[in-house]
């Protein structure tokens, strides 16, 4: 797979704003991809956040190898893109009937891209979090995603905080999806997570 697979066999499903990647998908000996590209954009913002995002992105998906709920790496077509693995799914969506594992199973790939130390930090847009023909829970787009070292000032720093937004993220998109499954437990840590987020800088 290379950059001429890509102008010639690839087609846009998402043009991504400002400079997040396009999204683009593949077909090759009849397997589907996806592709994340920010080579159309302007010189600046692909030399610049473009370039940053995909070297990011790509960094995130090759510690999150093996996880399950979680599309997989495939190839570094070149500084400016990657090919990961296509995940036939929809975005989840309110009111719609998932199975009754739907959410404990996307708290296990939560837990499971923590233990790795990765943190997603959008999972509030529902769009981040796909339904598998399955019915299976698959988180996509780390561009806000964070990884950090095993050890270090910056993971005893900001870690647990950003383990908390995500935890806080998924409460709240369980809450808008599927609120009748909502523990008191959860319900109590969702009002005060929303209270605290108030003075969240990133809001």
């Amino acid at each position: 797979m290379n950059r001429k697979d890509l102008e010639k066999k690839s087609v846009c499903l998402v043009e991504g704003r400002f400079g997040k990647p396009d999204l683009r998908r593949i077909e090759i000996d009849d397997q589907a991809f996806m592709l994340k590209d920010v080579r159309r954009k302007n010189f600046f913002i692909r030399w610049t956040l473009g370039l940053w995002l995909i070297q990011q992105e790509w960094k995130i998906y090759s510690r999150l190898i093996g996880v399950k709920g979680v599309p997989q790496p495939v190839a570094r077509i070149d500084r400016f893109a990657f090919a990961m693995e296509f995940i036939p799914g929809v975005p989840i969506e309110r009111g719609e009937t998932i199975p009754p594992s739907f959410f404990p199973d996307l708290d296990e790939v939560i837990k499971a891209i923590h233990s790795r130390g990765v943190v997603h930090m959008d999972l509030r847009h529902k769009g981040n979090i796909l339904v598998s023909e399955k019915g299976e829970p698959f988180l996509i787009d780390f561009n806000s995603g964070f990884s950090f070292k095993e050890k270090g000032l910056l993971r005893c720093l900001f870690f647990p905080l950003f383990r908390w937004v995500d935890y806080g993220g998924l409460l709240k998109l369980k809450e808008r999806v599927s609120p009748s499954s909502m523990t008191p437990e959860e319900t109590d840590f969702l009002k005060r997570f929303n209270r605290l987020r108030k003075l969240w800088i990133f809001n």
